[in-house]
């Protein structure tokens, strides 16, 4: 397993990028869809291409001139209206493969109909190792979005576990769903080994996915994917974002900030964890919104980072689709519970933005989109009294998508509603998981062991059970409200109360 390192210096000599042979080009709307410009086919003027680092503006004949990188890829920034073409399984090629060499190479667009408003999925950690891992992606996610397809889909990173043969069957999978998909980079997802240079991180990844790092316009929205991930040797690895792609950062965002003041940025290792925190944060000081969504610690939480004169940026820790590395028992699919560290239901995020503004729900996979809230309360049992020692006297409630600014309340006769107490403490459904692994009832069960992580959630309230209830069983119910991320749902449990 990667290691990554936080609160170290290092220095990481990675050596000027070389600039290769120029290439050049046209960008036309390909209205007969073979990918080849045919005479008389709409050639576009002012469609942005990239190496890596610099960008290029396309003229009136939709002509382009770049110097190529070492190891780059030469991409175009997709423009609003426009899409590049999909391959089978629906991934956007919108560059130069990489490996392949070009004097001159033409981007054909199509041009498709864009809302002002974007319905986007985002998934967390995949963490595919081998077919079984994306079969449960199957049986997760793909089916279940392919009823609706979204208008994009965004996996946050770490689509594989160190074994990356697996990102054609997975992309594979994924792209039955019927939208086109742009990939994030995880440390999963790289090259790792003695004597590689910083280019030589993502060269598997660009085979298979394009640039590691990119950006594109969609309707009235701005969305840079990033690569926050710098291997140091053949096992660790430090979140930061490289010089280079630091550049055509700043280029971007110059380029489009009297068109744009709100970003949307997609990458894997949270802000917080990252060497250069602050100076990443800085690149976005013009402007006014910003919104994050990560993966990497297969936990979800929201954190806002404070800015002068401006609102917080907003990061979003989008949790995991393999919950906790597709770890413990199985249900009756043959799928891991594999709950995330912090308690939370494995699933996957929706962001939908209308009217400048934007919003966020979460859907927990295989259940209801109704199912936000999960209950603890304690039972005391007569056939298997091995857990009893977790009742404490509390009734807990995990609000999956929440923060500590929801508003979460709980009624013991479904009249009244008192609020829950924020509890920043271990999920005590996860604690019995653990509790049963330790116990050994998982043996003999061919099953990836929990890890003991003892994570803080921080989406979680409880209260403790007031006296002077009538005895026996009781409806309480849990209600959480918050129309930032999509809550206003309430959650039934029996609580039985002893003589």
């Amino acid at each position: 397993m990667k290691r990554l390192l936080v609160g170290i210096s290092l220095i990481i000599t990675s050596g000027a990028w070389a600039q290769g042979a120029q290439v050049t080009g046209r960008v036309f709307e390909d209205t007969n869809q073979n990918r080849q410009y045919d005479k008389g086919e709409p050639l576009l003027k002012d469609v942005l291409i990239s190496n890596g680092k610099d960008l290029v503006v396309t003229n009136a004949k939709g002509e382009y001139k770049i110097n190529s990188l070492e190891q780059g890829q030469i991409f175009l920034i997709k423009p609003s209206g426009y899409q590049s073409p999909l391959s089978k399984s629906n991934k956007v090629e919108f560059y130069i493969p990489f490996g392949e060499e070009h004097k001159s190479y033409d981007f054909p667009v199509y041009k498709q109909e864009e809302d002002k408003s974007l319905k986007a999925v985002l998934l967390g950690d995949l963490q595919s190792d081998v077919m079984d891992d994306i079969h449960h992606v199957e049986k997760l996610v793909v089916s279940e979005l392919a009823t609706t397809p979204p208008d994009l889909i965004f996996p946050l990173g770490d689509l594989a576990f160190d074994r990356l043969e697996v990102f054609e069957p997975l992309s594979q999978a994924l792209g039955v769903i019927g939208s086109p998909i742009y990939y994030v980079v995880g440390n999963h997802d790289l090259n790792f080994g003695s004597g590689l240079t910083l280019q030589d991180r993502d060269s598997s990844y660009k085979k298979a996915f394009g640039p590691s790092y990119y950006a594109l316009e969609y309707g009235e929205e701005l969305i840079l994917v990033l690569n926050n991930i710098l291997p140091v040797n053949d096992k660790e690895y430090i979140g930061t974002i490289d010089e280079v792609q630091k550049a055509f950062i700043q280029n971007v965002l110059a380029r489009y900030a009297l068109k744009y003041d709100k970003v949307k940025v997609m990458m894997h290792i949270p802000i917080e964890f990252m060497e250069d925190k602050q100076e990443f944060l800085d690149l976005f000081k013009e402007y006014k919104e910003v919104f994050v969504a990560v993966g990497h610690t297969h936990t979800q939480y929201h954190q806002y980072f404070e800015r002068d004169n401006k609102k917080p940026v907003h990061q979003l820790v989008a949790g995991a689709v393999c919950g906790a590395w597709w770890q413990g028992p199985h249900d009756i699919e043959g799928i891991p519970f594999a709950m995330m560290y912090d308690g939370t239901w494995k699933g996957y995020w929706t962001l939908e933005t209308q009217k400048g503004d934007y919003n966020l729900s979460y859907k927990v996979s295989g259940r209801a989109e109704d199912k936000q809230i999960q209950i603890w309360t304690p039972e005391v049992q007569e056939w298997d009294k091995s857990l009893e020692h977790l009742n404490d006297g509390y009734v807990y409630a995990n609000v999956f998508a929440a923060d500590l600014n929801t508003d979460v309340e709980i009624s013991f006769d479904g009249v009244s509603w008192q609020k829950m107490e924020y509890y920043e403490g271990v999920d005590p459904h996860y604690t019995r998981l653990i509790e049963l692994q330790n116990q050994g009832r998982y043996k003999n069960m061919k099953t990836s062991p929990l890890v003991d992580a003892k994570r803080k959630s921080k989406h979680l309230w409880r209260m403790p059970i007031p006296k002077g209830l009538k005895e026996g069983p009781q409806l309480i119910k849990v209600k959480a409200i918050d129309p930032r991320y999509g809550l206003n749902h309430v959650e039934n449990r029996v609580l039985w109360t002893p003589k």
